[in-house]
Order: structure tokens, then C-alpha cells, then sequence
């Protein structure tokens, strides 16, 4: 314990920090009045009876002064020469530099106690001030009491972060105060699925925030691609491929109390961290930046891909016009299995089955416009087969027919190698009608050049639904204002929903140099 006073240091410290308060109340003794103040008007005003309210206002100030530094010089002068003497604060890091020292004798070395976890980010061996160590110390209790976190929640994720934000957990008395911007936002929180197209808006995010900034990885999908890891086209399997990450939070989804738990161990972490250590860490070990791009890698299939599923069979593949539009009655060219509720709209005569013809049909039979009907689904709605240098016309004609409502467009491959097909659903709504009148059109495109009018200028809401269907499917809409893929990003290559699409099995992430 007396060996700690040999240090110059300390005797200096002690002195003037003892000094400091004594003077204070001089000084303030001085420059008090000596004549009492006046007297109390009333018993009703504020002070003490012998001293007037003016003395006490004028002279309370410079207590509350030498106050402020009688508790400060309480707590350095008797507590942290204690602390020092048994090596309380060596463990974060409380460092004195040797050549403060007088003393002669031969210094022993002190194996500092690491804690359970390491960190790869701290340099013990650095010899430290004991200001420069003392405000690094009050920097990482600042940034741990004061974590403003980003919201950034794609999926169910995010639902348990938001219950956070409530009262019943109250996330607010660790001093997390959620942020829409990320300049003003020190903790990025990925709660969700991450895709490819979704993959530089993160990072772009990420490089906007201030440093120091930290990142938690929440959820099953965002740190491994969770259930969409071994199938999907599009998910990025590990946002830590994008983005350094501090915490891992698992689950499917974590709870909210998990989610508390990761911020502790996210506080306990900041509280033994070396600031430039860290930024030296990041700026060898970076990610990814926005100067990178998406390459395919290679797939690691081995043995020749079944070329089975590349085989057109006749049933689905291109035919000839004149087979099934040289007439222009409704004519079914190949049976359709119906549920319980479509059997009343099937006749039998003389062995042979005989669809009825729907309302519509027969309007555009009666109108000479050629078309042809595939018959009823379970729901007892009429489907149409309308070729594509037609289907702009007819879709003008029955907007003006009635069917002012859109309900959903649609594509799928029919089967691999074969045709494309491109679903509408029309709804005719009326006022004073439970029951609209409703169709399902159907327009058939080949493989090799599958191109169609869009019906974008006939119905408004089919523009983002065309625009799907072109990027999952490859489908170009003729005369469409902004066709353009929509959930995979511009530099994908392929069409991720026709069956014979060859998925890889990774989007390496490489320099774009």
C-alpha cells in the first residue's frame, strides 16, 4: 500500500486535488457579503429565518461548486489509490507507464487475468497513459450506456424486436433508442431474411452509420439462411458475409428476453474494447463494400444434369394455329378433370363428353372473336385460352364488356422445355351483385421468344404483377412502361421459376476489380 505514494504522480495528484476544494471555499468566503441580508417579509417566503432570501441565492452557488469537487476528490483521493493497490482496475485495462516511476527496485512482471471470453481485437502488451486509458475507458461506458439500434426488420424477425419497444420489457432503460436514419444510429440489428437484391441497400446502410457501430445477427435465417438455406435462389446464406457482426442471436424467431440478453453481452464487449485496435481490425477484415458485385460461382453438381427435364414434350409444346383457332366455336382439345362442383356443367351424349359453353364464351363466339375455352375450374369460373397477337384487342373489348377489375395476374411454366403461360383473373363488379361475374384468361407464349402485350394501359394494377412474372419467368410485355425485374437484383442471370432453371449453388461474393 505505501509503495503505490513512491510515484510522483500520485503525490502530485493527491495535492492538488485536495488543494482544489480548499481553495474553492475560500474563495467563496471572500467574495461573500458580510452584511446580513434582509429579512423575511413573510413566513411564507423561501429561505431560513436568520439568513436572507438575496445572501442564500447569492452565496449557494459556490457551495454547490466545492461540492461538485469534494465528492470528486473523495473518490480519487481514498478509492483509487485503494483500487490500485490491489489491482482492481488493472482488469480493464488501467495501465501506468513505467516512466513515471523513481523506483530502483527490479519490477515484476504482473500476468493480467483475462476473462473467459477473449477478444481478438485487444493488444494488452500496449503500455497506456493512465489519461489516454482513463478517457478510452469513459468512451466505451458512454457508447454502452447511449446504443441507438437501426430498424431494420425484413421478416417475422422483427415482430420480437418491436415488442421490445413496448412496456412490458421497456428495452428504453438500457439507453437503445430506436433510429429510422442510420447517421444517427450506432447498432444495426438484421432481424430477418437477407436476400441478393437486398445485399447492398445493407451494406450501403451499414457504411453510412458512424463509427463505432455494431452489428447483431438476429434469427436463423439471417445468420445461416435459416429454412431458406438449402433451396432457395435468392437468400444470402450468413449476413456476416456482408457485414461484420459482433453478436450472434439464434432462434426461429429469438424471444424478446434472448434479444435483451444480446445487448448485455454487446455492452459487456464495448466495455472492454481499445477503440483504435477495433478500426484497424475492420479496415483488414472488411466484408464487403459497394465497389463489389455478385458473380455466379460455379455449382459443384457432379455428373451430367438429367436432360429429361429438358425434353419438349408434344402436349406442350409450340403448335400450330390452325389446330386449335381454325374454328371459331368454343372446342375443348383435351379433357379436363373436374371436382364435385363443375360436375353439373358436364353433359353426356352418345359417349362423349361435352363441356357447356360459359356466358362468355358464347359472347365472344356471337361477336366472332376468336378464342378458346378450357372449361370450368372447381369454382365453376370459365377459363380462356387467347392467343397473344389477340389478347390486347380482346382485353380492351372486355373491359369494356364489364370486367373493370383486375384481380391477380399470374405466370407458370407448364413443364420444362414447354409452353409459358401467362394468367389473368377478371372480376366484372356491379353494384347491387353478391355473386360477380367472374373469367380466368389464359395466354400461351413459346419458350424461345415468350412475348406478350400488356394489359398494363387496360388495367393499372396488373404493372407490378407483369413485372414479377417477368422476372421470375423471362416473359417480355410488350408496350410496358417500366418492365424491369422487380425482386432479384438487374445483374441476375437466368429465370429462377421455369423448371428447367439449373440453381447455383452459391452467389460468390467478388471484387468487382
Amino acid at each position: 500500500m505505501f509503495l503505490l505514494y513512491e510515484y510522483d504522480i500520485f503525490w502530485a495528484f493527491l495535492i492538488i486535488s485536495s488543494l482544489i476544494p480548499i481553495l474553492v471555499f475560500f474563495i467563496s468566503g471572500i467574495l461573500a457579503p458580510i452584511s446580513k441580508g434582509p429579512e423575511k417579509l413573510s413566513s411564507y417566503e423561501s429561505g431560513i429565518e436568520p439568513i436572507g432570501d438575496a445572501w442564500l441565492q447569492f452565496r449557494i452557488r459556490y457551495y454547490m461548486f466545492a461540492l461538485v469537487f469534494v465528492v470528486f476528490d473523495v473518490e480519487t483521493v481514498f478509492l483509487y489509490p485503494w483500487a490500485m493497490s490491489f489491482d482492481v482496475l488493472g482488469g480493464i485495462g488501467m495501465v501506468l507507464a513505467p516512466e513515471y516511476s523513481d523506483n530502483k527496485k527490479k519490477k515484476e512482471k504482473i500476468e493480467i487475468v483475462m476473462n473467459s471470453i477473449e477478444f481478438p481485437l485487444f493488444d494488452r502488451t500496449t503500455q497506456n497513459s493512465v489519461i489516454s486509458t482513463t478517457l478510452n475507458d469513459l468512451s466505451n461506458w458512454s457508447r454502452l450506456s447511449s446504443l441507438w439500434p437501426l430498424l431494420y426488420g425484413t421478416s417475422c424477425c422483427f415482430i420480437e424486436f418491436a415488442s421490445l419497444i413496448g412496456s412490458r420489457f421497456d428495452f428504453d432503460r438500457y439507453g437503445l433508442v430506436p433510429r429510422s436514419s442510420p447517421r444517427q444510429a450506432d447498432l444495426i440489428l438484421t432481424a430477418g431474411t437477407v436476400t441478393m437484391k437486398m445485399a447492398p441497400s445493407l451494406v450501403r446502410l451499414y457504411e453510412q452509420m458512424p463509427e463505432p457501430k455494431y452489428v447483431i445477427a438476429m434469427g436463423a435465417c439471417t445468420i445461416t439462411g435459416g429454412m431458406f438455406s438449402t433451396d432457395s435462389y435468392s437468400t444470402v446464406r450468413g449476413v456476416d458475409k456482408l457485414i461484420p457482426v459482433d453478436v450472434y442471436l439464434p432462434g426461429c424467431p429469438p424471444k424478446p428476453e434472448a434479444i435483451i440478453d444480446a445487448i448485455t453481452k454487446l455492452r459487456k464487449k464495448i466495455s472492454r474494447e481499445i477503440y483504435p485496435d477495433r478500426i484497424m481490425s475492420q479496415r483488414e477484415n472488411r466484408c464487403f463494400t459497394t465497389n463489389h458485385k455478385f458473380q455466379v460461382g460455379h455449382s459443384i453438381h457432379t455428373g451430367n444434369y438429367d436432360q429429361g427435364f429438358l425434353y419438349q414434350p408434344p402436349s406442350t409444346s409450340e403448335i400450330p394455329p390452325e389446330t386449335f383457332f381454325k374454328y371459331k366455336s368454343s372446342v375443348s382439345s383435351h379433357e379436363l378433370k373436374f371436382h364435385r362442383k363443375s360436375e353439373i356443367l358436364i353433359q353426356k351424349n352418345a359417349g362423349e363428353i361435352k363441356k357447356m359453353q360459359g356466358h362468355l364464351s358464347a359472347w365472344l363466339v356471337k361477336h366472332g372473336l376468336i378464342h378458346r375455352s378450357l372449361g370450368f375450374d372447381y369454382q365453376g369460373i370459365e377459363t380462356l385460352q387467347i392467343k397473344p397477337g389477340d389478347w390486347h384487342s380482346i382485353a380492351v373489348i372486355l373491359y369494356v364488356y364489364g370486367y373493370n377489375y383486375l384481380r391477380s395476374q399470374c405466370a407458370y411454366d407448364v413443364a420444362p422445355g414447354g409452353l409459358l403461360a401467362s394468367v389473368y383473373h377478371l372480376t366484372r363488379i356491379e353494384y347491387g351483385v353478391d355473386q360477380p361475374e367472374e373469367v380466368c384468361i389464359k395466354v400461351f407464349a413459346s419458350r424461345r421468344d415468350p412475348r406478350i402485350p400488356s394489359v398494363f394501359w387496360v388495367w393499372k394494377s396488373v404493372d407490378f404483377q407483369e413485372r414479377e412474372s417477368y422476372d421470375m419467368l423471362g416473359i417480355s410485355y410488350d408496350n410496358h412502361p417500366r418492365l424491369k425485374r422487380i425482386l432479384m437484383p438487374e445483374s441476375w442471370i437466368g429465370w429462377p421459376l421455369r423448371k428447367d432453371y439449373i440453381a447455383p449453388n452459391f452467389y460468390e461474393i467478388q471484387d468487382a476489380h
